[in-house]
């Protein structure tokens, strides 16, 4: 049981200032299955609490805020100012809500022709996630064997598991950079560049540690020596795993276009260096280069809907590297170039004099053929007050992004009023 709300005030102080306050709260309540370990907790969230300064020059934006980046955002791999939000599903939540709010200063203007944004956001903030004991968890129940959380009290356990993987954080203001220009027009094309913290951290597991984990997870006798020499290098003060977070350089070419009643947005970008892990779950750093493509309404329909294409090229792979939820483990052998390609798309439609509206949202890879769909009912015949029923259905072996470690399936019921 989740119970949400949001309050906030847009207040226009002058000509030239503008404050914006949201805070947004909500409440869970979690349980297993038979009624098992159950726990809740309340949590405050900021949304977007800044002040905006017009000058003739330039739009500057100081405060909590959410800063996109490239045509397709949410899918542009140079999307990445803003940490996201991994506790909530996969497809049947909204896409607003995956997205969390940073401390950031933007300016943007137009010389010409040409449209620019300059962002810097000081203080690093990781994504959130769960490690263990949700639906949502990053350790789905595969591997729960190798981590007993049952000695952990249901009552702290969600609040302590996001600084379990991490042994350091970046310095005061080695924050994230961004700068982009556009064209303006019917036709925009631009470019970007982003300097970025990662947001999830780069944990390096002791070799011996690691093997016991593997065998545990997987039901096989434990070493008894390598057990033991875990146990005394512990208590001699050996640190026997590394969390930290890597800095990485995004580079990024965008266009977007309208074509009839549909827009059309297309980006690629590069990066050098990023965090990839491999089937024992030890980090490797690759160079990538993304392409999504996508294709969404833009003109006044009842049927809504869009498309989209992502891709990944991650080259000099070795014969024995596998990267996990990219590639199966058939794909070891030679040297090679891993590709994986997903395609996610969303439909609604409005039926019975609009007042409920029909859904679809559904996720399938090509690589491993996992995939997800979520449909959603939505009754909306009181002004301000939708109640909707939704589902959210996973498919794969359980090492495929959708498939992975076997994650419940869920129906979800949910009902919201707004206040204006």
């Amino acid at each position: 049981g989740r119970f949400r709300a949001n309050f906030g005030a847009d207040v226009k102080l002058s000509k030239n200032f503008r404050a914006v306050l949201e805070v947004k709260g909500q409440v869970r309540l979690v349980t297993q299955q038979d009624f098992e370990r159950p726990k809740g907790f309340f949590e405050a969230i900021p949304g977007d609490v800044f002040l905006d300064w017009y000058t003739s020059k330039a739009d500057i934006r100081i405060g909590m805020q959410r800063i996109p980046l490239g045509a397709n955002a949410g899918l542009a791999a140079i999307d990445a100012l803003n940490p996201r939000d991994l506790r909530e599903r996969i497809l049947a939540s909204e896409p607003e809500d995956a997205f969390l709010t940073t401390f950031a200063i933007r300016a943007q203007g137009e010389v010409g022709k040409l449209a620019w944004l300059a962002a810097y956001a000081p203080f690093f903030q990781s994504n959130r996630y769960y490690l263990l004991g949700q639906d949502e968890a990053l350790l789905q129940p595969a591997l729960a064997p190798a981590f007993d959380a049952r000695r952990i009290d249901p009552s702290v356990e969600d609040f302590s598991q996001e600084r379990a993987v991490e042994s350091s954080r970046p310095p005061l203001f080695a924050g994230d950079v961004a700068l982009h220009v556009n064209s303006t027009g019917k036709v925009k094309v631009g470019a970007t560049w982003a300097w970025v913290n990662e947001k999830m951290p780069r944990v390096v597991v002791d070799a011996e540690l690691a093997s016991i984990a593997s065998a545990q997870a997987a039901g096989k006798p434990v070493n008894a020596a390598a057990t033991a020499s875990v146990a005394n290098r512990y208590q001699a003060g050996e640190t026997l795993f590394r969390g930290n977070y890597l800095r990485q350089h995004i580079f990024a070419a965008q266009a977007t276009a309208l074509v009839g009643p549909a827009q059309i947005d297309a980006d690629i970008s590069y990066s050098p260096r990023q965090t990839f892990f491999d089937a024992s779950f030890a980090p490797i750093d690759k160079s990538v280069v993304t392409v999504v493509l996508g294709v969404s309404q833009a003109s006044d329909s009842k049927f809504v809907y869009s498309f989209n294409y992502m891709g990944l090229a991650v080259p000099d792979l070795a014969s024995d590297q596998q990267l996990i939820l990219v590639e199966p483990a058939t794909a070891q052998g030679a040297p090679r170039t891993a590709f994986f390609h997903l395609l996610v798309g969303a439909a609604s439609y409005p039926v019975w004099k609009e007042r409920l509206e029909l859904s679809l949202r559904a996720a399938f890879e090509l690589t491993q053929l996992s995939f997800a769909v979520a449909p959603k009912v939505t009754w909306q015949g009181v002004d301000n007050f939708k109640l909707w029923i939704s589902g959210e259905f996973t498919y794969g072996n359980q090492y495929s992004p959708f498939g992975y470690f076997s994650r419940n399936n869920k129906i979800v019921v949910g009902a919201r009023y707004d206040f204006f």
